[in-house]
This record gives structure tokens, sequence and C-alpha cells, in this order.
């Protein structure tokens, strides 16, 4: 059963009453939907899944719980559209920067920066993807379990194809261990804040790479 049964955070009238002239402007389709995404996004990686309703997200929009039900069905539906968009969104970063270079160690290097770029630039995403705004029981905690061994069957494709003799099950592992060290570096990097994008990338790089290399050749 969805959570849009479930007794909002905020009245109606409050909801409403926060709609700026801005927010029920007639928007495109895709453009509010960006929004409505955003808005959900920065919520519940505040107040984690159980503790964000409908109307938590419409208030933080500006918008009325009626237009959020216009796009999605229920929290449920609002909240697995904002994983999948997040975690697309961190796929095609990573994806797309390993595969601009030629040599596997430098293709590591700049997968693992575009992911510590994400979560530099999208921290309420990363949060949303792995930290304290996940579901944490049930059939969504499920779905999130699911896509984020999609996200590591991804990394695993990259490094078949950078070292195309490898079996499968290795890299499949060795896609586990660089998706695990990443995430596990974050949530480090969240209390040394002074440590930069590049030094992050340099300790995965000194601790990683040496088994990889081995992988790889």
């Amino acid at each position: 059963m969805g959570r849009a049964a479930y007794a909002s955070h905020v009245p109606d009238d409050v909801a409403t009453a926060a709609a700026s002239p801005r927010a029920r402007e007639r928007w495109p389709a895709d453009r509010r939907r960006a929004q409505l995404l955003e808005s959900a996004a920065t919520v519940f990686a505040r107040h984690g899944y159980q503790g964000t309703s409908v109307g938590d997200v419409a208030a933080a929009a500006g918008v009325t719980r009626t237009l959020i039900y216009k796009y999605f069905r229920d929290t449920d539906e609002l909240y697995l559209s904002c994983l999948r968009s997040a975690r697309a969104e961190l796929e095609e970063a990573f994806a797309t920067a390993a595969l601009a270079q030629e040599a596997p160690r430098d293709q590591l290097r700049a997968g693992v920066t575009a992911y510590f770029e994400f979560v530099r630039t999208s921290r309420h995403r990363w949060d949303l993807l792995y930290g304290a705004g996940a579901a944490v029981a049930g059939p969504l905690a499920a779905e999130a379990a699911a896509l984020r061994y999609a996200t590591a069957d991804r990394i695993a494709l990259l490094v078949a194809a950078a070292a195309p003799a490898t079996d499968a099950e290795v890299a499949s592992a060795a896609a586990h261990v660089i998706s695990g060290a990443c995430e596990q570096l974050a949530k480090w990097w969240h209390e040394h804040p002074s440590l930069t994008t590049e030094t992050l990338v340099d300790h995965f790089m000194t601790v990683v790479w040496g088994g990889l290399e081995a992988i790889v050749g």
C-alpha cells in the first residue's frame, strides 16, 4: 500500500498558501516534473523516506498536493522516481568520464573523480541514494537495493571492457569493491569536509588500484 493515505505533516491549506505565483504558472510537464523531483530529493534526503509526506514535498516545492498527485500516484512512486533519477545521473557521470579515457588506470581515476564530483555538487541526491534519505525497510528498501546492485553491474561492464579477458565473476567482484569503496569514502568525506575531490581520489587510487591492476594488467 502506498503512503498517500498517511497523515501529512503539512495541512492542505498551508501547502496551498505556500504555493508561490511562479510555482502556480503553467510550466511544461517535463520542467514541472523535474522541479518536483528536485524538491522531493532534498526533502527525502533530509528527513528520510519514512519521515516524508506528499505535503512536505508540496510545501518545499511551493505547490499544492493536488499538483503533485497529477504527476505521481503516491509517496512511494515519488520516492522511487527520485531514486531512479539520481542514480541515472550518477551512473551517466561516471560511465561517460571513464569511457573518455583509454588506459584502465585513467578510466578508473576519471570515473571515480566523476563519482565524487557528484557527491560534492549533489550531496542531497547522494544522501538519498546512500545516506540518511534511503528507505531502510519494506518493499522500497528492496527496490533501492536492486537499483544499487544495478549500478555495480554497470561498473562490472566497465571493468570487463577495460579487461576483456577477465572472468565475469571477477569483474563483478571488482565492481562491488569499487562501489563499496566509493560509498564508504564518501561517508568518510562527510566527516572530513576540508578534503578536496582530488585528495579523496588519490586516497582511493592508493588503496584500490593495486588490486585492480592485477586484474586489468
